[in-house]
């Protein structure tokens, strides 16, 4: 993972809402990892939320910075990270699982392209932003109609919990895709309350 240093500017707009609520202000090595985890600048919000979650999950930022935590660990920051951002394209855990998902049904992603398809999921016409992301390589839609959706659902079916989450969210209720999401692929027949990930790790 690539782990370049956070700019001046916003360790000291970290450093600010630190002071200002009257806690430490973060180190170096915690805003280094902040940024570790997510390739763009975050709103001090997002940057606070994240820090709360690394506190909250007693994981250090010599560790996120030296790659020292074992796939369950490292799956729960992603998780808590994910919660806290709002753009899921830049965070790198999120890209690079989208990227690993995608490469396994034969469909070769850039990083871009993976980011643009992730963006898609976010706008009115997903089928439309999907194919623009990736021309014909999205595929004919195993599952259903629409490439975006198609592309989580076999994620999903692959056993990545988040993508099962992501799926829930962003699919029309009432669908096929929906209901394949909320029961985490069909490995929680009854549904996954909160999340597939809170259920299924």
């Amino acid at each position: 993972m690539a782990r370049p240093l956070l700019t001046v500017a916003l360790l000291g707009a970290l450093g600010l809402v630190a002071s200002a609520c009257g806690d430490e202000p973060p180190s170096a090595d915690e805003v280094a990892a902040i940024d570790s985890l997510v390739e763009t600048e975050l709103t001090v919000d997002e940057q606070r939320c994240i820090l709360d979650g690394i506190t909250r999950l007693e994981i250090t930022a010599s560790q996120i910075l030296a790659d020292e935590l074992t796939a369950e660990r490292d799956g729960e920051l992603l998780a808590t990270t994910l919660e806290c951002v709002n753009d899921l394209a830049t965070v790198e855990g999120f890209v690079d699982s989208f990227i690993a998902g995608a490469g396994e049904e034969g469909t070769e992603l850039t990083r871009d392209e993976a980011r643009c398809a992730i963006r898609a999921l976010d706008t009115e016409d997903q089928g439309a932003a999907i194919r623009a992301c990736l021309g014909d390589r999205a595929g004919d839609g195993a599952f259903g109609d629409d490439p975006v959706l198609d592309l989580l659902v076999e994620q999903c079916r692959r056993g990545n919990n988040q993508a099962c989450d992501e799926l829930h969210a962003t699919s029309p209720i009432g669908s096929d895709y929906e209901a394949y999401g909320r029961t985490c692929g069909g490995r929680a027949p009854a549904g996954a309350e909160p999340s597939c990930f809170d259920e299924l790790g």
